[in-house]
């Protein structure tokens, strides 16, 4: 009988483990202390807690959890199209975080051998998620200011597929302009 690790694709042998934080578990225990007087920058995590109009909106939610949700989202679209600017609702996709969306994202348009662009650095989920997809990994060296210019930018993606642009960059924090993008 053949092992699992025998039947798995080519494209997720060749992965290497992605690490990045929010590892606050293991922390806590190597440190012997309490989560709560651990403040993670390693993650995107807000340090100051939950909004309490989002902790008031899930109390008033509460009588919903036996309910199957809308696959749909149709509501939630809706809210961000308006506030888009009333754009379609076919152009707004939710999920369960922005992880689900990147790999949603690759699995959707990416075939095997197809490029995908990438900012060097940056969170290092993109890669994973396009090699599992069978694609190209290319990075866009960032310059000394961390920015993307858009002449290279535009030359760099005649022979590729997609591109990730995290705005701000992870982990660079830069910001690139509108205007630019």
């Amino acid at each position: 009988m053949k092992s699992t690790w025998d039947l798995a694709r080519d494209s997720i042998k060749c992965l290497e483990p992605c690490v990045h934080g929010g590892k606050i578990w293991e922390a806590e225990k190597a440190a012997n202390i309490s989560r709560g007087e651990i403040l993670d920058f390693s993650a995107s995590i807000n340090p100051l807690g939950s909004s309490p109009k989002a902790l008031e909106a899930i109390r008033n939610s509460l009588e919903q959890i036996p309910v199957y949700p809308d696959s749909t989202s149709e509501l939630l679209r809706e809210a961000i199209a308006d506030s888009l600017g009333g754009i379609s609702l076919d152009n707004v996709v939710v999920g369960n975080g922005s992880t689900e969306l990147i790999y949603l994202f690759a699995e959707t348009f990416l075939e095997k051998g197809e490029v995908a662009l990438l900012p060097a650095p940056t969170f290092g989920e993109y890669e994973s998620v396009v090699r599992k997809a069978g694609g190209v990994p290319r990075h866009i060296e960032l310059g000394q200011d961390f920015c993307i210019g858009p002449d290279v930018f535009r030359q760099d993606m005649k022979d590729a597929k997609i591109a990730f642009l995290c705005n701000p960059n992870n982990p660079t924090g830069f910001l690139t302009p509108y205007d630019t993008l």
